[in-house]
Order: structure tokens, then sequence, then C-alpha cells
């Protein structure tokens, strides 16, 4: 579909998917992802293992949630949902014993111990009914009975700074889908978020929270849902408006971006090579000869200079 000149597709998109085939890129990324979701403060270098997926498994065909990470010595269930089929507290526990029977159950003859993974539960869009926790209340045969609240994040009750401070891009990715069905009313809303968005993803490529190879990916998918957004929202707001707010939104200038990261790494790579020539020549050679072969290895001034300053103290 062609507007104002400008060629808007509509596209075909598997969300739980594309966010899958991203965290299993990023370790680190995968971590800052739990660690939003939970509040958590795992270390960005605790080992990540992907017990199960929804795409993989050819031994367990039957367990299907969406994601089945081991970081660390705990384990995570999450499920990523487009919005509430009001059977979500019933799912989320057959997955979490599925993958707890799986992966973490160990017995012998004369015992039994099942460890349930920490799960949790993300809608991607809501409505009224969309719930905002989930609740397991098990009654035992001997009048025990366990109650656990299951943590749930909605999209749409969060604002882009959260998304961003909290590292949740991987779903962030999908936060224009919140404004659908698309309004007048929504309109500089959408436009707001749009812009946000992308620039808050710029600034997280640059800090290195994501890596720059999916920053791309990030960029495209969410340009995707902002054309699929204008073509669901045809009667209900001006498309040229529309339209024009994708030729204007701030994508990230790629050549740009990574010229900037290789001289950042140029620099840094620099700095450290002179702070280790001050540290482990300083007690044998002069500052002068020193210096004098930094100088022959092509490094600025400036920081040679930085690193005879910072080596004294």
């Amino acid at each position: 579909m062609i507007i104002n000149g400008i060629e808007v597709t509509q596209h075909e998109l598997s969300y739980d998917k594309i966010i899958k085939s991203i965290l299993e890129q990023s370790d680190q990324m995968t971590i800052r992802f739990i660690n939003g979701l939970f509040n958590d403060q795992i270390p960005l270098d605790t080992p990540v293992e992907w017990l199960d997926k929804e795409s993989v498994g050819d031994e367990y065909k039957a367990f299907v949630a969406d994601f089945y990470p081991k970081i660390g010595n705990r384990i995570y269930s999450i499920e990523i949902e487009q919005d509430d089929n009001g059977d979500m507290a019933f799912r989320v526990f057959r997955y979490a014993l599925g993958g707890a029977l799986h992966h973490s159950m160990f017995a012998t003859d004369s015992n039994l111990k099942i460890a349930f993974p920490q799960p949790c539960v993300v809608f991607l869009k809501s409505t009224a009914n969309t719930p905002k926790t989930l609740t397991w209340d098990i009654d035992f045969f001997d009048g025990q009975t366990v109650s656990l609240q299951i943590p749930v994040v909605r999209l749409a009750d969060m604002s882009v700074d959260e998304i961003a401070q909290r590292g949740l891009f991987p779903i962030g990715q999908f936060y224009l889908r919140t404004f659908e069905p698309l309004t007048n009313r929504k309109l500089d809303e959408f436009r707001t978020a749009a812009e946000a968005l992308l620039a808050n993803l710029k600034d997280a490529v640059e800090n290195k929270a994501v890596p720059f190879h999916l920053g791309l990916k990030m960029q495209d998918n969410i340009l995707k849902p902002f054309q699929n957004s204008i073509i669901k929202a045809q009667k209900e707001v001006d498309l040229t408006m529309t339209t024009n707010i994708l030729e204007t939104l701030p994508c990230i200038d790629y050549l740009d971006l990574f010229q900037k990261l290789e001289a950042r790494g140029r620099a840094e790579s620099q700095k450290n090579t002179a702070l280790r020539a001050f540290s482990r020549l300083g007690g044998s050679q002069s500052p002068e000869s020193i210096i004098q072969m930094l100088r022959e290895l092509d490094i600025p001034e400036q920081i040679i200079q930085a690193a005879q300053a910072e080596s004294v103290h």
C-alpha cells in the first residue's frame, strides 16, 4: 500500500520467536532482561543455559513454554502473550510443571524433589480483563495449601523510559502495538513513543547495553509493527499524518554509530596500552622514554598524558 508516496507494508510477525532469536544471541542481554522482569541483580557474567524453547526441542516436543533459561542455579519460565486468553494461570502452571519434570526433578526410591522455575507472564497488549497478577492455590491431600503469586508484566502499563531503564528492549521493541487500535486521540502519544523508543535504543547501543548487531534487528522490529499499526488504523486516523511520522522517525544511522563505537574501542585500547606501559616500565625506565615509545605507537598525546596522570595515583 502506498500512502503519500510512502510504501507501507503489512508484516507477518511471530513475536515470541523474534524475542527468542534475539535473546539467545546474547547472554548479557538475557540477564539484563531477567533482572528487569524480576528486579533482580544477577551479575552479567553469570552462565546462561537455554533448557528448552518453543521453536526448538527434538526431545521434548510437547513442552512449549516460550522461554526456559537457566541462569546460574536458578531456572525461569517466561511466557509471552499478545493478549489474554482467559486461562493463563493454568497454562503457566502446566508449562512450569512440564519444565520442572523434564529438567528439575530428582528422585530416589523413597524421595521425590521437584524444583519449579520462577514463572512470569508478559502481555504485549492489555484490555480491561488482562490480569495484573496470577495466583496458584494448590491444595494437598493432607490439608496443606500453597498459594503463590505469579508476576505479570503488562507492556501497555509501562513507559518508554521504564522499558529502557529496566533493560526490557526485547519486549519493548513491540511497545507500539499497545496503542492499537490507533485512533486520532492516540496519535500524538504514538508519535512520541516511537521517537522515544528509537532514541533510547540508540543510547542503549552506544552504552553497550544492547549489542551493536542486535540493535539493527530491534530497530527493524520497531518499524514493522509501526507499519502494521498504520495499516490497521486506516479508518481511524489521517494516514497522511501517520506516514509522515514514519518518514521523520529518528532511526539510527548505523554507519555513524559504528564509526563512533569503533573510535571509542580504539581509544580504550590505546589507553589500556599506555596504562600498562607506565605501570610495568615505570620502575625501570624514565617517564620520557615511556612517552616516546607510546608516541612511536601513534597513541594520541592526550591519551598518553591521561594515562601518565592516572598511573601516578
